[in-house]
């Protein structure tokens, strides 16, 4: 390194690597957030965050990109009841410590050694806030949700006058006195009534599991029955667009995953597909990769397609369709890419105009390490 300041840095954070996260650990504990917390759970990854730093001081290549600090860090922090100005305020902490300890053995931190460290830095703060974020607008949505379930549950009881006044006229009215359109009007009827029972039904249930603080949990997950649960739950708006949607998920592949927030990811998918395919076909698939460790999976569409400027956009919050029947909060896909990205996986999508879309995602079938 031609650095001398590099080298000397890079020492430091090997030698008293244990000292700086002892002395990083004692103002932590001064957050509300970690009070009770033990040092495991305090410490989290921000051990490999320090190696990082190491790694980015040692490199011989100068371009070389950095190491990131992993998203779940900011997941964690969200299940221990951190607020995300602690999320912010423990690694701005970790970085003062560096830079007392480098000013006690008369390190200069500047130039190129500070560049260094605040890319490390920032790099890390960035990915844990995000993915603290996203845990905050699940939590929101599923709020929404419950508060809805509330609303719909006052629907219930003018759906069940609606559903028995009309299984009275099916019963009271004579076919001889039934011509094509009343035959017709009462098949609308029960139609849209059992539709709207359904979904009713289905928002109830979904936010009663909703009705505690969101806690992910992980854990192998078979994906088609997955898939399938969201396929059924969805069936009623496919019937309306007239699409088919296909499982074809092997039965024995395996996710490792939180099941609401893998709900979260094919919800989301599948249901923007059925706004953007009519009288089509939707197939959701997947297959093992990397040797079985990774489990790629997608959602092809044959409907309208992305025109090639906004592709690039779609997983940009607050970015929706210019129809008003597809608009909204812009926020479904957005979501999804941060959902995958918490699993260290990745997404992404190819588009054409007139003959759909397919998004293709990447999700662990085990814990990764």
């Amino acid at each position: 390194m031609d650095n001398p300041n590099l080298t000397r840095l890079f020492i430091l954070i090997k030698e008293q690597r244990d000292e700086l996260l002892g002395k990083w650990r004692q103002q932590v504990r001064q957050l509300p957030g970690a009070t009770n917390l033990d040092v495991p759970t305090i410490n989290d990854q921000v051990p490999e965050l320090l190696d990082s730093l190491g790694d980015a001081l040692n490199s011989k290549d100068e371009e070389r990109e950095t190491n990131e600090i992993s998203a779940e860090h900011g997941l964690l922090r969200w299940q221990a009841g951190f607020d995300v100005t602690e999320v912010v305020a423990e690694y701005n902490i970790l970085r003062q410590c560096l830079q007392d300890a480098a000013e006690r053995d008369g390190i200069t931190l500047s130039g190129k050694p500070l560049l260094i460290v605040n890319k490390v830095f920032d790099n890390a703060i960035g990915k844990a806030v995000k993915a603290f974020e996203t845990m905050m607008t699940i939590e929101l949505q599923h709020r929404h949700d419950e508060h809805l379930a509330f609303v719909l549950h006052d629907l219930r009881t003018p759906l069940e006058a609606l559903s028995l006044a009309t299984t009275l006229l099916e019963r009271s009215l004579p076919d001889e006195k039934r011509d094509s359109g009343i035959n017709s009007a009462l098949s609308v009827l029960r139609g849209n009534i059992n539709r709207l029972s359904e979904r009713v039904r289905h928002v109830l249930s979904s936010a009663s599991a909703f009705g505690k603080s969101f806690q992910p949990e992980f854990s192998v997950l078979n994906l088609r029955a997955q898939a399938e649960r969201i396929v059924r739950e969805l069936a009623p708006l496919a019937l309306s667009a007239g699409t088919e949607v296909r499982n074809e998920i092997d039965e024995r592949l395996e996710v490792y995953s939180d099941e609401l927030l893998l709900t979260q990811i094919l919800q989301n998918l599948l249901s923007n597909a059925l706004k953007f395919t009519t009288n089509g076909i939707i197939e959701i698939g997947a297959r093992g990769i990397n040797e079985g460790e990774l489990v790629e999976c997608w959602v092809k569409d044959s409907g309208q397609g992305i025109p090639a400027a906004r592709i690039e956009k779609v997983f940009e919050r607050f970015v929706t369709g210019s129809e008003p029947e597809q608009s909204g909060l812009g926020l479904g896909l957005a979501i999804v890419k941060e959902i995958v990205e918490l699993h260290k996986g990745e997404i992404r999508v190819q588009s054409e105009v007139g003959k759909g879309s397919t998004f293709t995602f990447v999700l662990p079938s085990r814990e990764l390490s």
